[in-house]
């Protein structure tokens, strides 16, 4: 009995990779161990168990390694040698291990941590596990490449590292190639996707420009987002600004309830250094400007609501305030601010109907003079709406075959306002009926007219007794008749198996009654609708192609089936395509037809593709019968369209027509030259790589071309990208619809290259080839580099750009400048360092 119990305790049990469950009845708060291991030791003098190439799982924690030692006494795991620690998607591997299987607190030593949610690897002397997901790494390394030879690296005297929020380091040094390039006394970055509150990476911006008024220096911006709850969030940003001071933002974003949301946001810098009356009083004279306005305020306000009332209704506010002209271009980067804008409210109430829509709004609209921070003068003859009410309603009266009736009703009822001017009411109401029906079978035609009543009320408000009406009625109307011939051709071989030529005439005549546009006193209030008479000839010429495309067979071979077995497929599913197996399709649409009637539609089209990727595909066939016989048809497209349009401009053929309203627009020829310029388009587009588009104005008064336009398209494939485009117009003129021409002589080029995976470049430009003729004799106005590395762990973008652009003197003397800017963006993995503005290149 003696030798029975020396020997028991240490006798050694093998099992192969045998499963044992490991409970203590004393306490109930020990978590219970599933262990899997090929053999175990018991000690019972120690109370320990040795586990060999074991793997132990508890509460979503697996620990594998080659020896495990496990002392259910104290809750102690330990490991050497080989071990891998898996936690949800947070990888550690490391050479010692020593965890408490209660509270989960443990540490790893000598360990690299890879996190898959957001590949990133972390290398640490020594890890402490405090917590579900949290780490505390000391003399730490964290990247995104791989931890052994990594092209970047953040290392950190400390790190806490949170797999679902925002880690952060204390002392960190950012390494590029093994070289110290930054220091971050406090870094933080998030770890997790959804809204948590915390530091933001931090922004980092430089501005440089040949001009002080826009020349920043640099910018740094401190961000902090708070997740207030599921429905509102709030982000406030401390900004340093080198050449002008602090700064603050505020950004408040709520979504309430279902069908509402809207956001408030509000910035604000507190500039310590006076402005320059010189060169920022604009048309003021700079001796105007008193010195208690060199230090303006600079503010920017904006308010966004959207809510749905109903099912059919909608409310939506907008507010947007501006300090002061410059602040768009300034501090938000916008080369061209819209309107100068200093004020902007709006409201509206939308109701949707079957048939039509109402709406109920106000708006009111301030714009500055000029683009000038020192004068902050409003255009006072701006018009405010409030308020207005707009409505649109149409339905089908008639319908017979081809043949339809239709009418339709817009409108608004306004009451509008100007600081400086005449004020006012106004009712406008637009009826109009379309009849659209064929004539003989042959020709489309269809006639639209209407009738547009107006009724205004006006006074002056600085003007006792200035009351006055005016109101009239305009009947516009359009006629058309067009028709379309077509003829199909038949390829038996080649690249294209059809053409379709379509000839398509269309005569249109667009008419606006001549009607006067005054009040009863006399003066023209608001009447601005030109009289029109115009008949139009549109031929229209397009050849619709369709590609031949050769189809490859498709087979199921015992290759292709033996490597989804390797995949682990469904094995029922692979033994139903036994059944074709070794058959051949001549295409891909017949094999999965055969699919489909194989697994009587079950499939997903995720599955076929799947299938599709083993199956093995034919080569292509030697003898032309069997070519023809594995060709399909693809989509037709508009290979070439040549089109001509001629204008007849029906008012000019009287040299002495005056018109009762507004003046006739237009000037493209001179009175009693009714023939305006012929236009042909030109489109060619053989195929997805190539494009040719052409457009020309022939003045047969003239004789001679007096504007046109060439662009060329090159796309060798989705990352090989070219065009240029030229264009060159001789006299500057109106259309008859109003639109204004310039004089232009221009070239155009863009490019955008990707040589590989990881390196793609682009640049484009525009160049006024007429530089000497005009005030500013710059000829490249514009012009951009960019060039973008993205190795796998982190990418690079520069960006050279050049505009050319003009400010106004205190003297109102046009002044030109370049502006010559270095943008530069980098983001190393998961760590973005913001967009930066270098110092213009020379």
């Amino acid at each position: 009995m003696k030798s029975e119990k020396f020997l028991i305790p240490w006798l050694m049990l093998f099992f192969i990779f045998l499963p044992v469950q490991v409970f203590s009845q004393n306490d109930l708060d020990i978590p219970q161990l599933s262990i899997h291991t090929q053999s175990y030791f018991h000690n019972p003098d120690t109370g320990t168990f040795i586990y060999r190439n074991a793997k132990v799982e508890w509460e979503g924690i697996t620990v594998e390694s080659t020896e495990i030692h496990y002392h259910p006494e104290t809750n102690r795991l330990t490991a050497k040698g080989y071990v891998r620690v898996t936690e949800g998607e947070t990888v550690a591997v490391m050479d010692e291990l020593e965890i408490n299987v209660k509270d989960g607190t443990g540490i790893f030593r000598d360990t690299i941590v890879y996190d898959a949610s957001n590949k990133v690897y972390m290398t640490a002397k020594e890890v402490r596990r405090v917590g579900p997901n949290q780490y505390v790494a000391q003399t730490c390394t964290f990247t995104t490449c791989n931890p052994k030879s990594p092209a970047w690296q953040i290392t950190g005297s400390e790190v806490n590292y949170y797999t679902q929020n925002f880690s952060s380091s204390r002392g960190s040094i950012l390494k590029v190639g093994g070289i110290p390039v930054f220091y971050f006394p406090y870094l933080a970055w998030p770890t997790v996707k959804k809204r948590q509150s915390g530091f933001l990476p931090p922004e980092y911006l430089i501005v440089r420009s040949s001009l002080t008024k826009w020349d920043l220096g640099y910018r740094i911006g401190i961000p902090y987002f708070w997740a207030i709850d599921q429905e509102q969030d709030l982000t406030l940003t401390y900004d340093w600004v080198e050449r002008r001071g602090p700064g603050l933002r505020f950004d408040y974003q709520y979504a309430w309830t279902e069908g509402v949301r809207g956001e408030i946001k509000y910035q604000e810098y507190f500039e310590r250094g006076p402005r320059d009356p010189e060169n920022e009083s604009g048309s003021l004279s700079a001796d105007e400007i008193e010195s208690s306005e060199l230090h303006p305020q600079r503010f920017k306000f904006q308010f966004n609501h959207n809510q749905q009332l109903d099912g059919r209704s909608r409310l939506i506010a907008s507010a947007l305030v501006y300090s002061d002209s410059q602040f768009q271009k300034e501090y938000e980067l916008i080369e061209n601010p819209a309107l100068n804008t200093a004020q902007n409210f709006s409201a509206n109430i939308n109701r949707q109907f079957p048939k039509g829509s109402i709406s109920l709004s106000a708006t009111q609209t301030r714009v500055f003079s000029e683009l000038a921070l020192l004068n902050r003068k409003i255009d006072p003859t701006q018009v405010q709406y409030l308020p207005a009410l707009t409505f649109q309603f149409s339905d089908v009266f008639w319908r017979s075959g081809k043949s339809t009736l239709s009418g339709s009703v817009d409108g608004s009822v306004i009451r509008y306002y100007r600081v400086q001017g005449y004020n006012g009411e106004g009712i406008i109401a637009t009826p109009s009926f379309n009849f659209q029906f064929p004539v003989f079978q042959l020709f489309n035609t269809s006639f639209k007219i209407g009738k547009r009543f107006s009724s205004f009320k006006v006074r002056d408000p600085d003007l006792p007794g200035s009351d006055d009406e005016y109101g009239f009625q305009i009947l516009d109307g359009k006629a058309e008749i067009n028709t379309t011939l077509s003829r199909i051709f038949k390829q038996e071989s080649g690249i294209f198996s059809r053409f379709k030529h379509l000839l398509i005439p269309r005569l249109q005549f667009d008419y606006i009654e001549d009607v006067q546009q005054i009040s009863d006193s006399g003066v023209p209030f608001g009447g601005g609708i030109s009289t029109r008479r115009i008949t139009i000839f549109r031929l229209e010429n397009v050849l619709l192609a369709k590609r031949r495309y050769f189809e490859r067979s498709v087979k199921l071979t015992s290759l292709s089936l033996n490597r989804m077995r390797r995949r682990h497929m469904d094995v029922a599913l692979i033994r139903k395509l036994g059944l074709i197996q070794g058959k051949e399709f001549a295409s891909e649409k017949l094999f999965v037809d055969q699919l489909d009637k194989l697994f009587g539609g079950a499939l997903s089209a995720q599955q076929k593709d799947t299938i599709l990727a083993y199956a093995e595909k034919g080569v292509v066939p030697l003898i032309s019968s069997q070519i023809r016989g594995q060709t399909r048809e693809g989509k037709s497209w508009a290979m070439v369209s040549l089109n001509f349009v001629q204008h007849y401009d029906v008012l000019k053929k009287d040299p002495d027509f005056q018109p009762i309203g507004p003046a006739v627009k237009g000037n493209e020829t001179d009175s009693g030259q009714p023939l305006l310029p012929l236009r042909t388009t030109l489109s060619l587009n053989p195929g997805p790589g190539f494009s040719i588009n052409y457009f020309n104005r022939y003045h047969h008064q003239k004789r001679q071309v007096v504007e046109y336009s060439a662009g060329f398209g090159f796309s060798v494939s989705d990352h090989n990208k070219a065009s240029v485009n030229f264009h060159k117009n001789e006299f500057a003129y109106q259309t008859p619809y109003g639109n204004d021409v310039a004089v232009a002589n221009t070239f155009g080029f863009d490019n955008s290259f990707e040589a590989s995976d990881e390196l793609a470049f682009g640049f484009s430009g525009t160049v006024n080839l007429d530089a000497d003729s005009y005030t500013f004799r710059r000829r490249l106005t514009s012009s951009a580099f960019t060039l973008d590395y993205r190795p796998d762990c982190w990418n690079i973008r520069l960006a050279l750009t050049e505009n050319v652009g003009k400010t106004t003197t205190s003297s109102g003397r046009e002044k030109e400048y370049i502006d010559r800017t270095l943008y530069a963006y980098i983001n190393l993995g998961g760590i973005a360092l913001p967009e930066q503005i270098l110092p213009d290149m020379e």
